[in-house]
């Protein structure tokens, strides 16, 4: 008899609402149990509202009993996501299992995190402490944001992909990295990391999938841009003090005059910049701009700041964030991922400003993400009134809503805000 194929790298997902941490742990692993039909679970990701914050130990005993967790991770959160649906500022736990054969995990804690160090130095620190090889295909990075420092952590980490980060000489990047920053608390030792029996309010931590596994990632930061590229002309720290050659506060002034009554009212939700990534472009577009809030403007002196540092030579564009291009971002990013093999299940971090206030309606990243690669609707199907349920559509997801996201945009990886990040596992 011929041997039967090997069980390929398997996601399931689990989303509990109960109000008893105990009780809801356990559902939402049994949930995530049976989706991965028996199989091993190497790394489960669980996600918990901030009720639960102080419960997560127990929450950990409890899952480490339902699926016998090679790797158990758990980050704190003001909302989360399972499956397609989202829990905002209520009692939840969320669970995604991943079966993942073949694929090394290695756990790691970031005990210090200082700026005293070159970026060289940082990035080979950071390669040494998340275990970076040529077989790294993913990092799942995860932080408390009041202890660590990511205007120096990010692009370390980002250097740490490249085998000069290892002190290898010059390379290519190798694999990506994705996550966020825990967002159940507005206060220091408010946040909770848990990883493989270890229980921490700061610092950061994480995984890093390495071998054979392919992790594709969707960053949709759901905005468009306004008016035309300038180039800063005077700068200094996170001040742009000339567009051009003019005073900043007059250039965006005249861009926001010219737009439409309709453009103005979306600037209620704020008005961004977008920093083009990759000058040597003619022409610039989606993913080509890294996006940050406009903080505010100086008529005395012309200067506006912006919340990144930022220097003379650099081109910029005014984007505006609205609910309606956000969806069109995320659904383009997806169809393009329809191109490749249906993903075993993702994990997403999303933005805590998208939710149910600002697109109007309740789990759109969670239901986009998770139903992005169903099959096309025939016209009977179509035609029905109401919402067609099937538990069984859909891709696994699980994640949260973060207090900033980290994910690439081309070579490089990035902090950022009113964003979706998405990894996507396939098999090699």
């Amino acid at each position: 008899m011929p041997t039967p194929p090997k069980a390929g790298i398997r996601l399931g997902d689990g989303l509990s609402a109960l109000a008893d941490p105990v009780l809801g742990a356990r559902q939402a692993s049994e949930r995530a149990f049976d989706r991965l039909d028996g199989l091993r679970a190497d790394l489960v990701i669980v996600t918990v509202t901030a009720p639960f914050a102080a419960r997560v130990g127990m929450i950990a005993d409890i899952v480490r009993e339902s699926l016998s967790p090679g790797n158990l991770l758990i980050v704190t959160a003001s909302s989360i996501m399972g499956g397609s649906t989202e829990i905002h500022g209520k009692p939840g736990i969320s669970v995604l299992a991943m079966h993942l054969p073949g694929v090394d995990i290695h756990p790691f804690w970031f005990d210090h995190i200082t700026g005293v160090e070159t970026l060289e130095t940082r990035a080979a620190n950071i390669a040494y402490t998340i275990g970076a090889s040529d077989r790294m295909r993913a990092v799942l990075f995860f932080a408390d944001p009041f202890s660590v420092p990511l205007v120096t952590m990010v692009p370390a980490l980002s250097a740490s992909r490249t085998e000069i980060a290892s002190k290898r000489g010059p390379g290519t990047p190798i694999g990506t990295i994705i996550g966020g920053m825990a967002s159940a608390s507005n206060r220091p030792m408010g946040n909770t990391l848990y990883l493989n029996g270890e229980l921490r309010n700061e610092g950061a931590m994480g995984v890093t999938l390495s071998g054979p596994l392919r992790v594709d990632t969707v960053v949709s930061q759901g905005c468009r841009p306004i008016g035309e590229p300038v180039i800063i002309t005077k700068a200094r720290g996170n001040l742009i003090l000339e567009l051009g050659g003019r005073r900043a506060v007059d250039v965006i002034r005249e861009t926001v005059h010219m737009l439409s009554d309709e453009d103005k009212q979306l600037m209620g939700n704020g008005l961004l910049l977008g920093r083009v990534i990759h000058a040597h472009k003619e022409r610039y577009g989606r993913g080509d701009f890294l996006i940050r809030n406009i903080m505010g403007g100086d008529e005395d002196s012309g200067a506006v700041a912006v919340a990144d540092i930022i220097r003379a030579g650099q081109t910029v564009q005014l984007h505006l964030h609205d609910a309606q291009t956000a969806r069109e971002d995320l659904q383009l990013l997806l169809d393009g991922q329809r191109l490749y093999d249906k993903p075993a299940g993702a994990f997403v971090v999303s933005c805590n400003g998208r939710t149910d206030k600002f697109f109007g309606e309740d789990g759109y990243d969670a239901r986009a993400i998770a139903h992005a690669f169903d099959p096309e609707e025939d016209g009977a199907r179509k035609a029905k009134s109401g919402i067609e349920v099937d538990p069984s559509a859909g891709i696994p997801v699980g994640g949260f809503f973060a207090a900033g996201e980290i994910g690439p945009l081309g070579n490089e990886i990035f902090h950022h805000g009113h964003t979706v990040v998405a990894a996507l596992f396939r098999d090699a």
